[in-house]
């Protein structure tokens, strides 16, 4: 009886202490961004340290299926980096949060999409966080610095042609196939699933998040403008970050400014440092490099 109370108390102190020191983890972080200074911008970089419990990774939309092949396969080389920064920032006591936009019908029963339907609505609900946001104010400053006006894809003709016919055949709308979050990324019953702007603030302001990063897919599109996008964050006073190295753009070297489409990502990283939000990447939490495409030489 001795000897069990003996690991009784033990196991007690282990586990209060690995509690406590779940509640004290922090990130340490370097942003950066761009000031500028007599007509140009320099790059800006400066170290924060962000209370792992007041801190949520928001997923945008890493969807299961594309109309765009390219992007398909640009998505299916970044997954696995992006379930290890999110089980990182897990067990570090961040909140994740699955943002699968118009897939919500595949969580209809999940835990994770539950908890996010039953979070009181806010008190202090922003103005129009349930729109989507096409700009804000700071963007005045610039000229954004690709032309998206075609949609972006970069697919060869012939291949994004056969995508379809794939796409078709497995009855699935090629213009928009998405289903579900793409499987390679975990969602734990402790996580949200939600689409919804007034939803995701609420589930923050429930738990005193006030620091935010942002992963996923496309980051001139879904990552700025969804009701819970970059955006949307900054201008409503979000201490929000993009994880650089773990989104992707819609963009063809076709279109102005004639780059690759590599570049054309790095061009919207810069915008959004200097009139969005500040950037990280994924080696501040895992160690290492940062991501990097194959095809990024």
């Amino acid at each position: 009886m001795r000897l069990l109370t003996a690991l009784t108390c033990a196991g007690a102190i282990a586990f209060s202490t690995s509690v406590a020191w779940a509640d004290e983890a922090e990130f340490s972080l370097t942003l950066r961004s761009r000031s500028e200074k007599d007509g140009k911008y320099e790059v800006a970089a400066r170290a924060q340290s962000w209370p792992a419990k007041k801190t949520a990774v928001i997923v945008c939309d890493m969807w299961d299926a594309h109309h765009c092949l390219n992007a398909v396969r640009r998505e299916e080389e970044m997954v696995p980096r992006m379930n290890e920064f999110l089980a990182k920032a897990r067990t570090q006591g961040a909140f994740i949060i699955h943002a699968p936009s118009s897939c919500m019908d595949a969580y209809k029963d999940h835990p994770a999409r539950k908890r996010a339907q039953a979070a009181p609505p806010a008190k202090n609900l922003p103005k129009a966080i349930d729109q989507w946001c096409s700009k804000i104010p700071a963007e005045e400053k610039g000229k954004y610095p690709i032309d998206q006006s075609d949609g972006g894809e970069d697919d060869d003709p012939a291949e994004h042609a056969e995508w379809h016919a794939k796409l078709k055949a497995l009855d699935r709308n090629p213009k928009a196939p998405w289903k579900s979050q793409h499987a390679g990324l975990t969602i734990r019953n402790d996580d949200a699933i939600s689409d919804s702007g007034i939803e995701i603030w609420s589930l923050l302001e429930e738990r005193g998040i006030t620091n935010v990063m942002l992963v996923g897919v496309h980051t001139n599109m879904c990552v700025l403008g969804r009701p819970f996008g970059l955006r949307q964050l900054a201008k409503n006073g979000k201490n929000v970050v993009l994880v650089r190295d773990l989104t992707d753009t819609m963009y063809n070297p076709k279109m102005p400014p004639m780059v690759s489409h590599f570049e054309g990502t790095r061009l919207i990283v810069e915008h959004i440092e200097k009139f969005v939000c500040p950037t990280i990447t994924s080696d501040q939490l895992l160690g290492g490099k940062e991501f990097r495409f194959k095809g990024d030489k």
